[in-house]
């Protein structure tokens, strides 16, 4: 029987950006938790704005936040993958050159940004993502002893981060896709993936009773660490091909449907097993 369950969220659930979900999955998700079926929200979004999201059932569930750079319950922090304090100055400096890009850099609990407090892309964070942001003079400036994510945004994102992507400086990072306009820059021993894997050892739950739902690059870890691997119909080809199942957009609430499906087994399974009794 399935016992743990963990979704992205956008692309996924909602739309990209969104600070809205709709309440049914909250319905779900606790009626999941009554037979015994954990769920974690796993995101490329900072802790704060899933937070945001989720705030409902923000007691019961799970959160991976940064592209799995933190893994989390509402009141404890269970596991951080930091970057290296160099390699986030050297970073800052080489994302300066490409042209067009705004970038945002975070630690566990906010991020900060030297774009301008009336820039559009702090309004962005700030008003669509709902983030914990802070404009600052000079990013340069700030603590950098956790700071776990380097997030990089403009249109044409892969054409435009190719060169940072091949340069051998970074080759030891994880350089991932995480959105249209989107990549993420993390320590290579991060992933959603890695952080899925840790939460199933935490709780002492085997591979084979899990489930993931996805939609982009930075969700293929996840699906090497899970059961059953789920997509939606909206999703990139890659994720389409290896997924074992391909459920519907998530504007036609694909994985509400597929999350309904697995409470109506576990109840026929628990049902069938308390007869038996």
């Amino acid at each position: 029987m399935i016992k743990l369950i963990a979704s992205d969220i956008d692309g996924t659930l909602v739309p990209e950006g969104s600070h809205e979900i709709s309440h049914e999955y909250f319905k779900v998700i606790e009626d999941l938790k009554e037979v015994g079926i954990r769920f974690c929200a796993c995101s490329g979004r900072q802790y704060a704005s899933m937070l945001d999201l989720f705030r409902p059932i923000a007691d019961d569930i799970y959160f991976i936040s940064g592209n799995g750079t933190v893994l989390r319950t509402k009141d404890r922090m269970l596991h951080v993958w930091p970057l290296e304090k160099d390699l986030v100055l050297q970073l800052i400096e080489a994302v300066r050159g490409i042209e067009g890009a705004c970038f945002v850099v975070e630690n566990p609990d906010r991020c900060y940004m030297d774009h301008g407090e009336d820039s559009d892309f702090m309004k962005m964070l700030r008003d669509g993502y709902h983030y914990d942001v802070h404009n600052v003079d000079d990013i340069t400036k700030i603590p950098m002893d956790n700071i776990v994510k380097v997030s990089i945004y403009c249109d044409g994102i892969e054409p435009r981060t190719e060169e940072l992507r091949h340069d051998p400086r970074f080759s030891h990072l994880n350089m991932l896709i995480s959105g249209a306009k989107w990549l993420d820059v993390t320590a290579r021993e991060a992933g959603k993936g890695e952080a899925y894997a840790l939460l199933q050892e935490y709780l002492g739950i085997g591979i084979e009773e899990t489930v993931y739902f996805g939609d982009n690059l930075n969700d293929l870890s996840a699906f090497h660490e899970t059961g059953v691997a789920l997509t939606v119909a909206n999703a990139r080809h890659e994720l389409k091909e290896a997924a074992d199942i391909v459920e519907r957009s998530y504007r036609k609430m694909g994985v509400l449907h597929e999350l309904r499906n697995i409470l109506g087994h576990a109840r026929d399974y628990i049902a069938a097993n308390e007869e038996l009794d």
